[in-house]
């Protein structure tokens, strides 16, 4: 096992062990090349001193740089419900840190650059860094970096252009092969008075929401809001706020500075860890239902799925991303029983899921209307991919889902 990425510690403690899987997050031009793609173990553990739970081997990581994150296919845009939820969360980033018109503002992980676009509608001064952020954003008054952010290139920055009063990230730190170098680089780039705004999957919420297809190996980390405020506390930062949120199967969104907590808002966060205890979150005990729950799962929904797929009637997918492409290999769901996954992100159709081999097709390819049954993989999206599919197939198919559970989706 590695040492925690966190504490250093080497007392780490195995929770669950998926196997060994393909990465989630690319796609390839043929189904030969898909099925070949190279695996690797994917096991989850817990460090006993500071409680971060967190991926127990480093192999994935050169293979995650090269086919993964240098040409990150953007997504998030495309949904109507995040881009309203961005806007959102955006508004309370903004009353949070104070900032002014032409103040600038940092985004870790910019994505597409959908959010460097709000940020400059408000007449704020937009800086993204992503390794594959698209160049041509500069043009549009962005101030951007195509590397990784790190203690390295906020001091950097920082030294070139000064601090910032508002960074802001969302579903970046997870990512983070060294999330310490992570949160250094936020201290280092942080003004005095500044805070920075972000958003992780929380645990306890993915266990509720039966989101193991998101403990896949390219998500590193798993937080408990205790395991950030330790992780925030070595760089000398401070978690002032927390709230949960829905989005991605749950999350927890983190405001942290250098000034201490004000009044109530400290006191919710305290008590947010102090519930993580009584659920005993720091420590094997806390785990070990739910992964009974999924090991059952994953057997009991592949029979399932053959069992509807030997009445003759065909199945398929709908949701190609990194999410859609681990819970297709976590449950073996191969194109014997599912030979076509629907999804219009531009530049996925025609292209396979690395492992099960899937065909990626477009939602109104033929192939795909034959189906009398989807599987929704891509579970933040349910409501809005079943009424998008019946505008088109009308309401003459079954939709299941696995979160909360296997189950049919009405909506």
């Amino acid at each position: 096992m590695v040492q925690c990425r966190n504490c250093r510690s080497a007392g780490l403690s195995l929770l669950y062990d998926f196997g060994r899987l393909p990465l989630g997050g690319y796609l390839l031009p043929t189904a030969a090349l898909a099925r070949q793609a190279p695996t690797f173990a994917n096991a989850l553990a817990i460090c006993g001193a500071c409680g971060l739970v967190q991926q127990a081997s480093d192999s994935a990581r050169e293979a995650l740089v090269e086919l993964v994150y240098s040409n990150y296919q953007p997504t998030y845009s495309m949904s109507a419900a995040v881009r309203a939820y961005q806007e959102s969360l955006l508004d309370t980033a903004v009353r949070l840190s104070g900032v002014q018109s032409g103040d600038a503002v940092i985004e870790i992980g910019s994505n597409d650059g959908y959010v460097l676009g709000l940020l400059k509608h408000r007449s704020l001064a937009p800086v993204g860094f992503d390794p594959s952020i698209d160049p041509a954003l500069a043009r549009s008054g962005y101030r951007i970096f195509r590397e990784y952010f790190g203690a390295a290139s906020a001091r950097r920055y920082a030294g070139a252009h000064g601090t910032v009063k508002l960074v802001i990230s969302r579903h970046t730190l997870e990512h983070a092969f060294e999330p310490v170098d992570f949160v250094e680089g936020i201290a280092a780039v942080l003004a005095p008075e500044g805070v920075a705004v972000l958003e992780v999957p929380y645990l306890q919420l993915q266990m509720m929401n039966n989101q193991f297809q998101s403990m896949g190996v390219q998500h590193v980390c798993f937080f408990t809001l205790g395991s950030l405020s330790d992780m925030f506390g070595r760089v000398g930062l401070r978690v002032r706020d927390a709230w949960f949120c829905q989005m991605d199967g749950g999350s927890v969104v983190v405001c942290a500075g250098t000034r201490p907590p004000a009044g109530a808002d400290g006191g919710r966060a305290a008590q947010i860890e102090s519930v993580e205890q009584i659920l005993r979150l720091h420590e094997p005990a806390g785990f070990g239902q739910f992964f009974a729950e999924v090991a059952r799962q994953r057997t009991e929904i592949r029979g399932l799925t053959a069992q509807f797929a030997g009445t003759g009637r065909r199945i398929v997918a709908y949701g190609a991303g990194g999410k859609g492409q681990a819970l297709l290999n976590l449950l073996g769901l191969d194109t014997q029983l599912i030979p076509y996954v629907i999804d219009d992100t531009p530049g996925y159709m025609g292209k396979y899921v690395p492992g099960v081999g899937t065909e990626v097709v477009a939602r109104d390819d033929p192939r795909a209307g034959e189906a009398g049954m989807v599987l929704i993989t891509a579970p933040t999206h349910i409501r809005e991919i079943v009424e998008r599919d019946r505008e088109t197939r009308g309401r003459d198919r079954l939709y299941v889902a696995t979160v909360p559970r296997f189950h049919i989706v009405d909506v």
